[in-house]
């Protein structure tokens, strides 16, 4: 009998071992909505009525980072993964209609295989390891300055783009991520230069690095981006210029967590932001950080730097968080015989308070506060682009 349980529990094995693993499938989604009041003095850049008085609105909105996604791994350690962002569009709404203009767009939409413990390739459309840190502010996607994660305010966003992307995983604590990203599309408020890209040259695509380490509650994320990209008809405004445009931007971010206490934070600096895809907002700092020309029909590289910090303590359902972040930029343009030196710098500060009521739903208070700062041109007078504040709260439900 003893011989016979043996075998038995042999042959289970066997064809445990031997019959191929399911497939793993997962299904989620969140879904966002955003209660609010929004102030603007009326020097602000964005006041629809700039000029007069200050402008003050509520909204409830479906912001488009509301999302639903699937998830499916095989045996082969071959996975694919699947996201798509609904919510209202930034267009016209569609007055007396329960059509506010809604829309569902892919955020992710990629494949993976992991080699073996040390090698994964991936394909696809999705976020880019650079710059992966954000602060936690969420509240106004659709206020009309792009209130999502503190772009424009100190954030940088490398954005979700199709990429081919290779991660070496040398140990636990250390793994290099390397992404060759389409190159093709400018910044959301950036300028195209020195014509359109329709006639480019692009030898080698967009090159987003990043090397996590990890080490124990310090977790650091230094990175490096770079592009350059050349036009077949080298002209600006008749006249000869530079046909190159390069943009590099160096990152170094980091998080530190112990107990209930966390901190993060993310500094970037580089040359011709608005001259590649990305996210840094519709502030000024962001609006100037594309290259341009100067008199001497030489190339100016826009200087661009960025920062911001975020600080949270969790007291059981509760998790604060302090926010900060600036974000500053240089330019020169040459217009009519002259050099004009082009200077910005936004700042945003506030509170952001998720609050877990239940589970897989979540009310996150939030008081925020941006500076748009002034815009400084060479023998004009300095134009303050105002304030604004933006104070509500976001509903967040999960499953």
């Amino acid at each position: 009998m003893k011989k016979l349980l043996v075998l038995g529990l042999a042959a289970l094995l066997l064809v445990a071992f031997s019959v191929p693993a399911m497939a793993d499938v997962k299904i989620g989604g969140i879904i966002f909505t955003d209660f609010y009041y929004l102030n603007r003095d009326k020097e602000n850049l964005f006041n629809p009525q700039r000029g007069a008085q200050s402008y003050g609105n509520t909204a409830i909105q479906l912001p488009n980072i509301t999302r639903l996604y699937g998830r499916w791994t095989n045996e082969d350690n071959v996975g694919m993964y699947i996201e798509f962002g609904l919510g209202q569009g930034s267009g016209a709404l569609a007055l007396g209609s329960s059509d506010d203009n809604y829309s569902a767009v892919i955020r992710h939409a990629y494949g993976w295989w992991d080699v073996n413990p040390m090698f994964q390739i991936m394909a696809g459309h999705s976020t880019t390891p650079f710059s992966p840190l954000n602060p936690s502010q969420l509240l106004g996607t659709r206020s009309g300055s792009v209130n999502i994660i503190g772009v424009g305010y100190g954030d940088y966003y490398a954005g979700r783009f199709v990429q081919v992307r290779g991660t070496f995983k040398f140990s636990p604590a250390v793994k290099l991520e390397i992404a060759l990203v389409d190159p093709n599309g400018i910044m959301a408020y950036g300028d195209d230069f020195p014509t359109n890209y329709g006639a480019q040259n692009t030898m080698v695509p967009r090159i987003d690095v990043s090397l996590p380490l990890y080490l124990g509650p310090v977790h650091l994320y230094p990175g490096f981006l770079w592009q350059n990209r050349g036009v077949d008809d080298p002209t600006w405004n008749g006249r000869p210029a530079d046909d190159n445009v390069t943009t590099w931007i160096a990152t170094l971010g980091g998080k530190f967590g112990m107990g209930p206490f966390a901190l993060s934070g993310e500094f970037n600096y580089g040359e011709n932001w608005g001259n590649t895809r990305g996210l840094a907002g519709a502030s000024m700092p962001a609006r100037i950080a594309s290259a341009s020309i100067k008199q001497d029909n030489n190339l100016n590289n826009a200087e661009t730097w960025s920062w911001w910090v975020d600080l949270s303590y969790k007291f059981g359902p509760v998790a604060p968080s302090l926010i900060f972040g600036m974000m500053h930029s240089d330019n020169t343009t040459g217009i009519g015989g002259m050099d004009y030196d082009e200077e910005a710098e936004s700042m945003m500060y506030g509170i952001s308070v998720p609050i877990t009521l239940a589970k897989g739903f979540t009310l996150r208070p939030e008081l925020m506060w941006y500076d748009d700062g002034d815009l400084d041109i060479t023998s004009q007078p300095s134009q303050n682009l105002g304030k604004y504040s933006i104070f509500g709260v976001q509903f967040q439900i999960t499953f």
